[in-house]
């Protein structure tokens, strides 16, 4: 089955164009030789909407037959997506997901009042909602469909689908790699209160694992923790004024998510300060901007194709009719690259190996 990133290229076209084109979006602005060529170009790969387009037949085919149609719903508007990749990467592969399965994507707008609207009036089979949303939020999206399963949130695990990464084990991995190269004691960068489930604020989960590892060491120190907003700028920010503050650079760092990272980094290649030389860090989420970051960061994966999956599967159960909440939570990983180094002290002797003396105890 052609995939909305093969007919993409193979037109020339942004796969949201694709998507567009195939979910008949009347806003959709593009010539007509090019809807018919992303329509002639999925039809040739196989693509059913777009045979049944081509042979012009009507929008709603049989019951036994039709294609369902799903609303997709973003906690943030787009000049937010555009600071956080990692919302937006799930939308998109949330959209390659539906594409696969032929079911219809449908976003949905806030309008001037924040409700939340779509182009047109044809019925909803099911919503996704990415992010966070308020219980008016959720109201909202019932308006369209009782059939909702919420990425990264967890409103009422009683009444609705939740898939949710594994925080704990997020954290587990990343301050095991620090200790495992000779640090117990890491620094934070993110915010400490984010979003809670139904957006009221609450400590951010991430925050809430580091300083529970922290604390069973007895190496939490507040003055390691970078509160700061989750994009570059508040990264910038935050790592400046530590600087100014304490005048060097923590050892370890953990950063929350890769949208903090570029700020992180450029605050500290003006004040000379090299990774992993001076810093080492991990980061959270796993997108581009960890990977071709210089150098590339550890980073902690978020299985995002795994998550959308799994939210799949879970609109086809309450399909089926099973619509008792449930709470998928879907495991990470770590991806190591080149920004963590181990410790050097007396006991290293410049080996780079970890330290195995009975002065230090445990494997640091």
């Amino acid at each position: 089955m052609a995939t909305l990133k093969d007919i993409a290229e193979q037109v020339g076209v942004s796969q949201t164009t694709v998507s567009r084109v195939l979910n008949r979006d009347p806003s959709l602005s593009v010539t007509d030789e090019t809807r018919k060529q992303v329509i002639r170009t999925a039809a040739v790969m196989g693509y059913k909407k777009a045979i049944q387009m081509q042979a012009g037949e009507k929008e709603t085919p049989p019951a036994e037959s039709r294609e369902f149609r799903v609303g997709i719903a973003q906690m943030f508007d787009m000049k937010e997506l555009q600071e956080d990749m990692y919302y937006m990467a799930m939308k998109n592969i949330l959209d390659e997901e539906c594409f696969g399965r032929q079911w219809s994507t449908v976003p949905l707008f806030r309008d001037e009042h924040q409700r939340f609207v779509k182009n047109n009036e044809l019925p909803l089979d099911g919503l996704f909602a990415i992010g966070r949303f308020t219980e008016e939020e959720i109201a909202n999206f019932r308006e369209y469909t009782d059939n909702i399963v919420f990425l990264d949130s967890d409103p009422d695990p009683l009444k609705y689908y939740s898939i949710l990464p594994n925080y704990h084990l997020a954290i587990r991995l990343a301050m095991g790699h620090f200790r495992e190269n000779g640090y117990d004691q890491a620094a934070y960068a993110g915010s400490v209160c984010t979003f809670g489930h139904l957006k009221e604020s609450a400590m951010d989960a991430r925050f809430y694992y580091y300083r529970a590892d922290q604390m069973s060491r007895n190496c939490f120190d507040p003055d390691l923790v970078l509160d700061c907003a989750m994009n570059a700028r508040g990264g910038y920010e935050a790592m400046t004024a530590f600087l100014k503050r304490r005048g060097s650079a923590p050892k370890a760092l953990f950063i929350a998510s890769d949208s903090i990272a570029p700020g992180v980094l450029m605050a500290l290649q003006e004040h000379k300060i090299q990774v992993p030389r001076d810093i080492s860090i991990i980061t959270f989420n796993n997108t581009v901007l960890s990977e071709y970051s210089n150098p590339p960061l550890t980073s902690v994966e978020v299985y995002m194709k795994e998550n959308v999956r799994a939210a799949a599967f879970c609109m086809e159960l309450l399909w089926q009719g099973d619509t008792r909440g449930k709470r998928v939570v879907v495991p990470c990983g770590l991806v190591l690259r080149d920004s963590v180094r181990p410790e050097t002290n007396e006991h290293f002797a410049g080996k780079g190996e970890a330290c195995l003396c009975s002065d230090c105890g445990e494997k640091s």
